[in-house]
């Protein structure tokens, strides 16, 4: 990372408050915590919640919302973000980034997965770059702030996750099935070459497998489209296993592997409010964002079809029951060949 984008990483750090394991305890664990066992979750939540919390530096609303959003009733965002971020990192990127709204009408939950590579607008700095580096030049903020400035929608909360953490996870579960749709032969958390070799098929994979699986892009013919769809995959494997079982042993292991590798915005007693709803969820929808290969000065990026961007802002909206616009096409920047971009 070179000191220019290390000093932007810097911008908007101000003391935060962070609220620990609450998403992944939510959407985890509380989809299936009931009685002794949803008491218990509750009491080691409680004793573990002030090791580490985090909030947003705009406060506990996005400035698309007039008032904080009511769990109880309100129909609500979150971003799950997954970061490239380790132990000794002064900056680090945005690799893997979910917009999930949920409905509380229907009860239902749309998920759309933002390609890597996407070139868009990054309002903390002013101009044109890939979106995953706008977790390096401003942290949650920054990237929280680009994504609600492309889909036009509030983001209300926010669940953040290192590569450590997926891996821990996935194995404090016992592992996730999933369907592998190609062969891969990739790196793992280490970076090592060659770290995770899959061949296609329904199997069961440990942390590091799900993760090489969910990362890797350049043996994809389909580029971040596919990798993307594996992400949701992963996602989606995760919350299944973790609805299967119900001992004290497997809870404790899943809230202890996120750890100091998972942040949110979202309260103990917010998480709680989830838990009827958690219980009546009927459907799960995906949305992918399709779009181009191009080159920009010999870097590459991904250039969001307008039409697909337009659909899929249309989409969340309805989910969160906001108003309609007629402007979603200006939210994709237009490629030339003198457009300005940031670095790789």
């Amino acid at each position: 990372m070179d000191e220019s984008r290390q000093s932007r990483s810097q911008k908007h750090k101000k003391p935060k408050k962070r609220w620990f394991r609450i998403f992944v305890i939510t959407f985890l664990v509380v989809l299936i915590a009931g009685g002794a066992t949803f008491a218990y979750v509750a009491n080691k939540t409680f004793q573990t919640a002030k090791q580490s919390e985090v909030e947003l530096s705009r406060g506990d609303k996005s400035e698309k919302r007039a008032a904080a959003v009511d769990l109880t009733k309100d129909h609500f965002s979150v971003l799950l973000v997954g970061t490239d971020e380790r132990k000794g990192d002064t900056s680090s990127r945005a690799d893997t980034m979910i917009v999930a709204t949920f409905n509380k009408a229907e009860q239902s939950i749309s998920m759309l997965s933002i390609p890597r590579d996407s070139l868009v607008m990054i309002p903390s700095v002013g101009y044109e770059d890939k979106i995953n580096h706008s977790y390096a030049y401003g942290g949650i903020d920054s990237t929280i702030e680009t994504v609600e400035s492309l889909l036009d929608i509030p983001i209300d909360y926010y669940g953040a996750i290192n590569f450590n953490g997926v891996v821990a996870i996935v194995d404090a579960v016992g592992g996730i099935d999933v369907d592998v749709k190609l062969p891969i032969d990739t790196l793992n958390s280490s970076d090592k070459q060659g770290g995770v070799k899959l061949e296609p098929g329904l199997q069961r994979l440990n942390g590091e497998e799900a993760l090489a699986y969910a990362r890797m892009r350049y043996q994809d013919p389909e580029g971040d489209i596919g990798r993307t769809k594996r992400q949701q995959q992963v996602v989606q494997a995760i919350i299944d296993q973790s609805t299967s079982f119900g001992s004290i042993t497997k809870l404790n292991k899943l809230m202890d592997a996120t750890g100091d590798n998972f942040t949110t915005n979202m309260s103990l007693t917010e998480a709680f409010q989830l838990q009827p709803f958690a219980k009546s969820l009927n459907a799960v929808n995906r949305i992918d964002l399709k779009g181009t290969d191009t080159k920009i000065n010999g870097t590459y990026y991904y250039q969001l079809d307008p039409a697909s961007l337009s659909d899929a802002k249309s989409t969340l909206k309805e989910q969160l029951n906001l108003p309609q616009t007629t402007d979603d096409f200006t939210s994709t920047p237009e490629v030339t060949d003198d457009s300005t971009t940031g670095s790789n």
